[in-house]
């Protein structure tokens, strides 16, 4: 997969403008098993050296701070505005921020300063309460063939990524570090694979439990939209990963020692 995104990323960026990059990838992965490496604690479950081996042939995604792990393996890296690391640019990954109800430049001028990166995508709705997707569940709407502004979800996950995932034409989706919190639980502060000392700019805030139930909900809604486009969405099962139940999970032989 390396050589392939490396082929895509050297065409699509002969344009300067997103839409013309973006109609490059369209179905450049069809049928393929989509690997997606997030930030939840979930990530951890799996020794890292055994699971970079496991995926080092397959179209792999990562968000935010899962790429500093995974960089060598990596085709596609996801980021926003908030919880941002700065990363090394390569030629080997597309690399797809997101400016969370900023314009672009803003975005650049005061969280992401002088990183590059190929594909960029604007939530311009000033994260309108009643405009959710947990809310409205309008996802026809959204998919890339129609426009390159992202909704609020809230969650990049379904904001950009698992419609990137879409786009490229995959036949599953398996997710790693995809996680939530316990919505029956005390605490809402976020949990990661990574502890406090990474440095981290512009960090979220934590979230409202009610958000956290709705954006669980969420993931059953999504899954079923995808499985509706011929498309599988599974989870790797862990008592750490609090998506939905009705989210097909999967497992790896070899866990963590």
């Amino acid at each position: 997969m390396k050589n392939k995104t490396k082929r895509l990323k050297s065409h699509m960026n002969v344009y300067s403008d997103y839409k013309h990059r973006m109609n490059i990838l369209k179905n450049s992965y069809a049928g393929e098993t989509c690997y997606i490496l997030s930030c939840g604690p979930s990530l951890n479950d799996c020794d890292h050296d055994f699971l970079r081996n496991k995926l080092k042939n397959e179209l792999v995604f990562t968000v935010k701070q899962a790429y500093s792990v995974f960089h060598d393996i990596c085709d596609f890296h996801f980021f926003n505005c908030n919880n941002f690391s700065p990363f090394a640019y390569n030629s080997k990954t597309i690399f797809c921020s997101q400016a969370d109800a900023l314009p672009e430049h803003v975005a650049r001028q005061h969280i992401w300063g002088n990183q590059m990166y190929d594909l960029n995508f604007v939530l311009r709705d000033n994260k309108v309460h009643n405009n959710k997707l947990t809310i409205k569940k309008d996802f026809d709407n959204w998919v890339f063939e129609k426009r390159l502004n992202r909704p609020w979800g809230p969650s990049i996950m379904h904001e950009t990524v698992l419609y990137m995932a879409l786009f490229l034409g995959v036949a599953e989706i398996k997710t790693i570090g995809w996680d939530h919190i316990n919505p029956n639980g005390k605490s809402s502060k976020i949990t990661h694979f990574y502890d406090d000392s990474v440095k981290i700019s512009s960090r979220a805030f934590d979230v409202d439990l009610t958000e956290i139930r709705e954006c669980i909900e969420l993931s059953k809604c999504k899954s079923n939209w995808l499985k509706d486009k011929g498309v599988t969405l599974k989870v790797m099962d862990s008592k750490k990963c609090y998506i939905h139940e009705d989210v097909e999970r999967f497992t790896f032989q070899k866990e963590k020692k």
